[in-house]
């Protein structure tokens, strides 16, 4: 039987990075308790395919059992593929999450996730934009043994919103979706939402990341609506603890001791 050293994620700070320096330096102070990947950020970091398992590995030792969500890396496959590179993916470590894409415009994605589910392999449901996504996720996943998560991407979501969304001329071709809603107006309103269909439900699993993060704000804005867990890139981990006022305050505590030393001779 696996072992697994998951935190509660009730509020939990993760790292979007394939870059193992970067996970070893945020790791070490403390204030991640995992990893995202995904196929654009592992081409920006120069992972080569015949890098792609080493460097999954290494983030996976690094992380000492707290998880790592490496994504399915072709949406375009039959399902029985997807599952079968899951099952893969998963042997790579005790500590794999499994990403799998929020498929629009078929029910692949929901019956891969369930065969994860039987295989007892942890996933995380990504690519979502809208509430109602959200609300497919957690219904394909309440049942999984182990901890599992939905991911609200929460900048392209804003993104949806104005250029497809919230545009009649685009949404009267998708009369059965409906025009934009309160609930979808913002990605504050779709976690706050989605937290509350979770608590409603009485569902523990699963829980909430908010990723396609793009400043410290938006980090502190999925927090406050009640995302259980934040994905932020390496510079935004670094935007989070910036703040101009608390440069000059330090500057000013770091000047009166030397007053006092200056005196005190």
């Amino acid at each position: 039987m696996r072992q697994y050293s998951y935190p509660l994620f009730n509020r939990s700070l993760f790292i979007d990075s394939s870059n193992l320096e970067e996970v070893k330096k945020w790791n070490a102070t403390g204030v991640i308790d995992g990893v995202t990947t995904n196929q654009v950020i592992m081409l920006k970091d120069g992972i080569k395919p015949k890098e792609y398992d080493r460097v999954i590995k290494d983030i996976c030792l690094e992380m000492k059992g707290k998880p790592v969500s490496v994504e399915l890396t072709d949406s375009t496959v039959s399902a029985s593929e997807m599952v079968k590179e899951a099952i893969r993916l998963d042997s790579l470590a005790n500590n794999i999450v499994v990403k799998v894409p929020m498929i629009p415009d078929t029910t692949k994605s929901l019956w891969v996730i369930q065969q994860l589910v039987k295989e007892n392999i942890a996933v995380n449901v990504t690519t979502m934009m809208t509430f109602e996504q959200m609300v497919m996720a957690i219904l394909a996943t309440r049942h999984c043994d182990r901890p599992s998560f939905i991911s609200i991407f929460w900048g392209r979501s804003i993104e949806d919103q104005v250029k497809y969304r919230g545009r009649f001329d685009f949404m009267s071709q998708f009369v059965r979706v409906g025009m934009e809603e309160k609930v979808n107006q913002s990605p504050w309103n779709i976690v706050e939402a989605t937290a509350r269909f979770l608590e409603r439900g009485g569902y523990e699993n699963p829980k909430i990341i908010a990723g396609s993060i793009r400043t410290g704000t938006m980090a502190g804005e999925a927090y406050a609506a009640g995302a259980h867990i934040v994905t932020v890139t390496p510079d935004t981990l670094m935007a989070m603890l910036f703040s101009q006022r608390s440069i000059e305050t330090i500057q000013q505590f770091d000047e009166a001791w030397k007053d006092i030393v200056k005196k005190g001779k």
